[in-house]
């Protein structure tokens, strides 16, 4: 067994270590703030695919993008809007809301645009793209979506980004 035979012999220090792994950290640290700092400061605007779907099995289905903000429905890529007068959250049943979304959306291309979503369900289905202002309401949305019987697929989108169509 191995034994320091005078006391004036020093053991092993850790120090030079500790000081590697604090330098390797802030380095770290330093790469994650800067990778953070550019991911959320550049591009700020959201890229839509237009031809882009999804497969069951050996069906495909094709989606409608629409983008709620609690107040407005656009359809892309044409950027046609239909703007609700009333909080969706206000109205006091599931029919009166049904109602009023069916009544605002007659005789718009975004109201044709979704009925013929749901003309259609087998083979096409909604995207709707939700800014943050439209968070609240947005189940009231989605609701008449699905009691039309149309297969529903949402993103969140942050309140100030552009919109970048891509055919």
């Amino acid at each position: 067994m191995a034994n320091l035979s005078d006391e004036s012999e020093e053991g092993i220090s850790l120090f030079p270590m500790f000081n590697i792994l604090a330098c390797t950290l802030g380095v770290m640290i330093f790469i994650l703030a800067t990778v953070a700092t550019v991911s959320l400061g550049a591009d700020m605007a959201v890229e839509v695919l237009m031809d882009a779907g999804i497969s069951l099995g050996a069906q495909r289905k094709t989606p409608t993008w629409v983008e709620w903000d609690g107040s407005e429905l656009a359809l892309y890529p044409s950027m046609d809007r239909v703007r609700f007068d009333r909080d969706l959250r206000e109205i006091p049943t599931w029919d009166e809301t049904y109602a009023y979304v069916s009544a605002t959306l007659g005789g718009t291309r975004v109201g044709a645009a979704v009925a013929a979503v749901g003309l259609d369900n087998e083979n096409q289905y909604i995207i709707v793209l939700i800014r943050p202002s439209g968070f609240a309401s947005f189940l009231e949305v989605r609701s008449y979506f699905e009691f039309l019987g149309i297969d529903v697929g949402y993103e969140p989108i942050d309140q100030h980004w552009q919109r970048i169509l891509v055919q």
